[in-house]
């Protein structure tokens, strides 16, 4: 009877803790990213993106509800620090330039940490300095929905232009559109996103790591890059064409992907999708949830 007691008890412990954990969510997951570094001084950078909604982190404790844009919640002390942001690993965003490093006691400096800049939709680097491979974890609320501002893409009739991005989603979303995130097919493509016959003159989405496109073909079908994966960087490289600069908003509603053929998931699924150098998982994620809809690679 002593043994059912504690049983019983053991599980109702449980059952409370699960429910703490479980509200106001449980949609949780992490990427995994490595930085292979070379020479101790020398730096070497690793491009990524935020594929997570990430919290206010206060003496290593996530304040739920509270979002941060500011690496110290972000990426915490995973990188190396050093008394000046020269001799520190850094953290950069690629369309602003905003640096952020931990400085000799620990602490974050720098205009990305003192303006909040870590936003969702730019992209950024990791540079590594210490010279040996060291790991970077993104760990924070699944929210595979919009809450990103609008980004100019630059270019001329004349003159190819170029914006880095990442897109908040932890699936892996596969070119052609068809059952993905609608933004990142109708969403380029109504913003001013442009194919060709030529493959010279096409728009480009390029993976920054791998140095794989995807574009349209003259027949406006995506060719080239089969996925974009969750945490990584991309280019949007604008070629030369008629409506020059453009601004993407990273987003189609659902009636404007429907007119545009694409097909909206009707349910919602877990993804576990690595892709290349990176490792991703979500767990435990509410079945009634749509913005965790996906397919796993």
């Amino acid at each position: 009877m002593k043994k059912v007691m504690l049983v019983i008890v053991c599980l109702l412990f449980a059952a409370t803790s699960f429910a703490q954990q479980s509200d106001p969510s449980n949609d949780v997951g992490y990427v995994k990213l490595v930085n292979n570094g070379v020479t101790p001084g020398v730096g070497v950078s690793l491009a990524f993106g935020l594929p997570f909604k990430f919290w206010n982190v206060v003496s290593n404790v996530p304040q739920y509800g509270v979002e941060s844009t500011q690496p110290s919640s972000i990426i915490g002390a995973q990188i190396q620090q050093g008394a000046t942001a020269t001799a520190a690993d850094n953290i950069v965003r690629q369309d602003g330039g905003q640096t952020g490093f931990r400085n000799s006691v620990g602490n974050w400096a720098g205009t990305l940490q003192s303006t909040s800049a870590m936003v969702p939709g730019s992209a950024y680097y990791y540079i590594n300095k210490t010279g040996t491979t060291r790991n970077l974890v993104l760990a924070g609320d699944v929210d595979n929905t919009n809450g990103y501002a609008t980004r100019s893409v630059p270019g001329t009739p004349t003159t190819t232009g170029s914006l880095a991005v990442s897109w908040r989603d932890s699936r892996t979303l596969s070119f052609p559109v068809s059952a993905t995130l609608p933004e990142i097919g109708p969403g380029l493509i109504a913003a001013g996103f442009t194919g060709a016959a030529i493959a010279t003159q096409r728009d480009l989405v390029l993976d920054q790591i791998a140095g794989t496109s995807a574009s349209l073909n003259g027949s406006g079908v995506w060719t080239g890059l089969a996925s974009a994966g969750p945490g990584r960087a991309y280019t949007i490289v604008n070629r030369p064409h008629a409506n020059g600069g453009w601004t993407y908003s990273f987003q189609v509603d659902a009636a404007a992907a429907m007119n545009a053929g694409v097909m909206i998931p009707a349910a919602p699924s877990v993804t576990k999708a690595p892709s290349t150098g990176d490792v991703v998982k979500t767990s435990t994620v509410k079945t009634s949830a749509v913005k965790t809809a996906g397919s796993a690679k």
